[in-house]
């Protein structure tokens, strides 16, 4: 009898510590995360290529050269073929070679932008005064789930 319990308590170890090691590895850190879903051109990138409504979108900068000059845009979707300015952000390498700034999209009466429609949809981010190609992110029309915030319309 003292056997059984024995082995039985080994068992029930071994598998314990199995799925331990087996979860851990599974486990992805959050820079490995980072690191898979950014989106780059040049020394510019954003932390992925898809947000939920109500996320914001993290913009990194680094080894920009000291002659780069320039404006980032992002253009949120009007319909499935044109696009208008959402947000700009002037870069000059002269001043500074690495930043990180975040901005969210947001419903706004003033900016005319009344409903999730206006904001859901393939977005394009352009780097005018730069050689770099163009970023391209959409924004789902869902929140995550720790978001409890109901986007009424504005206008």
């Amino acid at each position: 009898m003292k056997k059984i319990i024995i082995i039985s308590i080994i068992i029930g170890i071994i598998i314990t510590a199995s799925g331990i090691l087996l979860n851990s590895s599974q486990e992805e850190t959050v820079e490995e995360r980072w690191l898979r879903e950014k989106v780059t051109s040049g020394p510019f990138s954003i932390d992925k290529n898809q947000y939920n409504l109500g996320e914001k979108i993290f913009i990194t900068v680094v080894a920009l050269d000291t002659e780069e000059k320039g404006e980032v845009i992002f253009f949120r979707p009007i319909n499935n073929t044109s696009w208008t300015k959402y947000n700009a952000i002037e870069f000059n390498g002269n001043a500074k070679q690495q930043f990180n700034i975040y901005f969210e999209p947001k419903l706004s009466e003033l900016r005319k932008i009344c409903s999730t429609n206006d904001l859901v949809g393939p977005w394009i981010v352009k780097f005018i005064g730069t050689e770099y190609s163009d970023i391209n992110f959409t924004i789902m029309n869902q929140t995550s789930s720790w978001d409890d915030r109901i986007f009424e319309p504005v206008c």
